[in-house]
């Protein structure tokens, strides 16, 4: 391939138009540098250090909790409820005495004072006067009356003599020839002063045995009895802690309200035959009043 000579010529001016281009620009650049003097550059000192807070107790950001940034118009928390302490019942009531234990199914023995009537009463159960029974405890029943709470206390009374107090030597047991005559080994003649004078101060009978139901197979069979106090009417008819007692004169004692039936019927009795089991053998106990 072949250029004319004519434009040989033409790319050889611009090729000398472009190198002295090139050199007249490097020959400015380097007199410039050497005419301008350098300018002076001034650093100045780096800032001190930032200095760290020391830690502060926790107290000192309690503002932020107390101001809930997440609920600044939080409401304020509402007073607590204090309850107010039980009184004393006004209604026409007399506690005579509580069965308590821990499955649930405690008792108690009320007597209605304006009709002269006992009752035997459980949780949840309503009273004369329209209370409700809301805790029976071993010397009071906590009624709940017109939204309130009130209690009905078992009545305090002197001991009786022969009965054992504490840090004091027991007494010698009074003379069961007064009222009480054993006459067999599970036999007993008992004077009907001696039972006309239990029942005239029942609320201290009830504070000289404890009873609570026995069950065998999910049922009730009677009443096992403990807590009998040394020298009282139970201990000088033979009665001994653990006793089941099963039925009497035929009755079966699988319900306090038969028990309590019972002990009105007491001042016409002329006898009594009394099923038990003690130490896990049948026994019988007699008794006859006189």
């Amino acid at each position: 391939m072949s250029f004319s000579p004519r434009y040989l010529v033409v790319a050889n001016l611009l090729l000398l138009a472009l190198a002295a281009y090139s050199a007249s620009s490097i020959v400015g650049t380097t007199l410039t540098s050497k005419l301008i003097a350098t300018p002076e550059v001034t650093l100045s000192p780096p800032p001190p250090p930032i200095e760290l807070e020391p830690a502060k107790p926790a107290q000192y950001y309690a503002l932020i909790h107390t101001r809930d940034i997440f609920n600044s118009a939080r409401p304020e928390a509402a007073a607590p409820v204090v309850a107010a302490a039980p009184v004393v019942t006004q209604l026409k009531l007399k506690l005579w005495g509580t069965a308590v234990f821990a499955a649930g199914s405690s008792y108690s023995i009320i007597e209605d004072l304006g009709a002269r009537k006992q009752g035997v009463y459980g949780i949840n159960a309503t009273v004369p006067g329209g209370a409700t029974v809301k805790a029976i405890e071993w010397e009071r029943v906590v009624l709940a009356h017109n939204g309130k709470d009130e209690i009905l206390t078992l009545e305090k009374t002197a001991a009786l003599p022969g009965v054992a107090r504490p840090g004091l030597a027991a007494p010698a047991a009074p003379d069961a020839g007064a009222g009480i005559q054993q006459t067999a080994e599970n036999a007993f003649v008992i004077s009907r002063s001696e039972v006309d004078s239990a029942l005239e101060n029942m609320s201290q009978l009830f504070t000289q045995i404890r009873a609570v139901p026995h069950f065998e197979g999910g049922q009730s069979v009677g009443f096992r009895l403990f807590a009998i106090r040394r020298g009282s009417l139970f201990d000088r008819i033979g009665l001994k802690n653990g006793d089941i007692i099963r039925s009497i004169n035929g009755s079966d004692m699988n319900d306090p309200t038969k028990a309590v039936a019972l002990l009105q019927e007491l001042r016409d009795a002329s006898n009594l035959d009394v099923d038990i089991t003690r130490n896990q053998q049948p026994s019988k106990l007699n008794y006859t009043f006189q």
